[in-house]
């Protein structure tokens, strides 16, 4: 059977080729799931779930065929190969007598099919074609600025790539998100290059390292443990996390360690507060949280001297991130979402003095407020 598709195609032997059989290629049929062990997309009611086969059991820059193709997965088949291939690519419909070349989009059923490899430029949806293409731009011949970087000079890049996907985030700007996780991955796949260049590691250990500790702190899913709800796998977590501290060597010392130094002040906050709160230093309820807020307002009003002041404005905002905490608020988000609606109102405000023929510097504080008020109501409209 295989000798005689082989005798029909197009293909240098030389160059390889792989065979995969049509059900290789086929999702897996997910067990019902109900209640809270529904996935992520139903429990969020925002679709219903659609199995994913991952990884796929082929390589695209290689020769493909596919055996075993009937009208029952002929469909799941195709979606399966267009996760590679572009919908124009060619596909040869093999019978035991006949070559018929298609598009994957018009390829019909057949006994198998036949694709041509890919060019590694072409094949846009493969991890591997980015890690190829960063070797690339940093390797001999390479690009200029590319080659003139460090994972020093890279710093500033990843925070921006950082930021950037976190205004996205917070718009649910999908189609922005989708290139800002781009970016941000190129940045990763950037200094995974740099670490193989410097023979530190490379991209194929900073995929073992997260795969096998996604693995390792998910024994309810990957072995034999049972948990009960959401919070039994974080103690589940922070136990495994200690444990490999531990045989590190790097065991830490206080509840309050492993917090990055770069986080901004108000992130740093409330993970402090998190932290403290797993081992029990925290309010029995959330009135002693509120009352904690009055109490530190209460001395910033007090406060005389700057210094004074400046140390009690720092403790309104640490009891504002500890009343987040309690209040299932991420401070960081809430904080950039207000900045963002004044920036909205702001320029409105700017924009309808400039149509009164004015300067919002020349409007009294009575006329700047009735312009704002104006704007908030048309926001809310």
């Amino acid at each position: 059977m295989l000798s005689q598709l082989l005798a029909q195609l197009p293909l240098d032997l030389s160059q390889g080729f792989q065979v995969v059989p049509a059900h290789k290629l086929l999702a897996p049929i997910p067990t019902p799931a109900e209640g809270a062990d529904r996935a992520w997309c139903e429990l969020q009611n925002i679709a219903e779930y659609q199995a994913l086969l991952s990884p796929l059991p082929f390589q695209s820059a290689q020769a493909l065929i596919i055996t075993e193709i009937d009208s029952s997965n002929l469909s799941a088949v195709r979606a399966s190969l267009l996760r590679r291939y572009p919908a124009e690519h060619p596909v040869h419909r093999l019978n035991e007598t006949s070559l018929n070349q298609q598009t994957l989009a018009t390829a019909s059923s057949a006994q198998a099919w036949y694709l041509p490899a890919l060019s590694i430029e072409a094949d846009l949806a493969s991890p591997s074609t980015l890690e190829w293409v960063m070797a690339r731009l940093a390797g001999p011949h390479g690009c200029p600025w590319d080659r003139k970087q460090t994972p020093a000079s890279l710093r500033e890049f990843l925070l921006e790539e950082t930021h950037e996907t976190l205004e996205a985030l917070d718009a649910e700007d999908w189609p922005n998100l989708k290139e800002e996780l781009g970016d941000l991955l190129l940045q990763i796949v950037f200094h995974a290059e740099f670490g193989r260049q410097a023979g530190r590691f490379n991209l194929d250990q900073v995929y073992t390292a997260i795969n096998s500790k996604l693995i390792r702190r998910h024994p309810h899913i990957f072995g034999t443990t049972e948990v009960s709800d959401a919070d039994e796998v974080l103690r589940n977590w922070d136990a495994i996390k200690a444990t490999e501290h531990q045989e590190k060597g790097s065991q830490r010392h206080s509840a309050l360690d492993g917090i990055a130094k770069t986080l901004p002040p108000l992130a740093t906050a409330q993970l402090i507060g998190k932290k403290a709160a797993k081992v029990g230093f925290d309010w029995p309820d959330i009135s002693g949280v509120w009352a904690k807020v009055h109490e530190e307002i209460a001395e910033l009003q007090a406060a005389v001297s700057p210094e004074e002041q400046a140390a009690e404005f720092g403790d309104v905002l640490f009891a504002l991130t500890n009343l987040a905490r309690w209040l299932k608020i991420d401070s960081e988000s809430a904080l950039r979402g207000t900045i963002s609606k004044f920036r909205r109102r702001f320029v409105a405000v700017e924009q309808a003095a400039q149509a009164q023929g004015r300067q919002l510097s020349q409007l009294s504080l009575s006329e700047a407020d009735t312009l704002w008020e104006a704007a908030k109501r048309t926001e809310k409209q």
